[in-house]
């Protein structure tokens, strides 16, 4: 099953796809107009869990892509939704809790700038 991530960065919102077909779509922040979010195409190349809340907000789930400057993660106090990160893509707990099981180290992830 061939598996893709989009984010849109205009309009801050992550597509899930399978086969082509979207799966479902999520709400995320971006980065700040100081620390923007950089478009490009990366890969997931790790799967982090955390059961608690740390000194950094990464909330319970990360997925570090092939980029020293981004990740998907979610967030436990938030802001979510808008430009609120320091350039990574932060998703609602919930949100990136039902993605991450279905994300596979290697999974491609485009960044788009529309």
């Amino acid at each position: 099953m061939k598996k893709q991530i989009v984010v849109n960065l205009t309009t801050m919102r992550c597509s899930y796809f399978e086969d082509g077909q979207l799966d479902k779509e999520y709400p995320v922040g971006i980065g700040k107009p100081s620390t923007p979010t950089p478009p490009g195409n990366y890969h997931v190349i790790e799967k982090l869990v955390f059961e608690k809340e740390g000194d950094v907000d990464l909330g319970s789930r990360r997925l570090v892509l092939s980029s020293d400057k981004t990740c998907l993660h979610g967030s436990w106090n938030g802001p979510v939704e808008g430009p609120v990160s320091g350039g990574c893509v932060r998703m609602y707990n919930k949100d990136i809790e039902e993605l991450f099981p279905k994300v596979e180290i290697g999974t491609p992830v485009v960044m788009l700038k529309e």
